[in-house]
């Protein structure tokens, strides 16, 4: 099975060179699978669960998300899209909440003032 990714490093490669080739034993206890599992990915019989691609790379202080292109769970272009994350209400300071709550009131003024609808989502 060819493991090669789409950046041209196959995962035992890849592991080789962010662990400073660490032993199997290392690599599984940074994984947390039993070392026979790290002799398959090196032989490239299987690549570890996408848990274990991130447990590996944040263990050895890499971004989990080169280690999931790396692995094939993502590929190179999807990780150039930027990403919107929408943080929790409960999650924001009150100087947060209320500028939040202050520009969506201002988008409302705005939309009623032009007479557009204002659908909720």
């Amino acid at each position: 099975m060819d493991q090669t990714s789409g950046v041209g490093e196959t995962w035992w490669e890849y592991l080789n060179r962010v662990t400073d080739r660490a032993s199997q034993v290392e690599i599984a206890r940074a994984a947390g699978v039993d070392p026979a599992s790290v002799s398959r990915w090196k032989l490239g019989k299987n690549t570890p669960s996408a848990d274990r691609v991130i447990a590996v790379a944040r263990h050895f202080g890499r971004n989990p998300v080169e280690a999931l292109v790396v692995a094939r769970y993502l590929e190179p272009q999807e990780v150039d899209a930027s990403i919107e994350l929408a943080a929790s209400a409960a999650a924001l300071t009150d100087d947060e909440l209320i500028t939040a709550v202050r520009r969506r009131l201002e988008l409302a003024r705005g939309m009623v003032a032009s007479g557009a609808s204002m659908g909720h989502d």
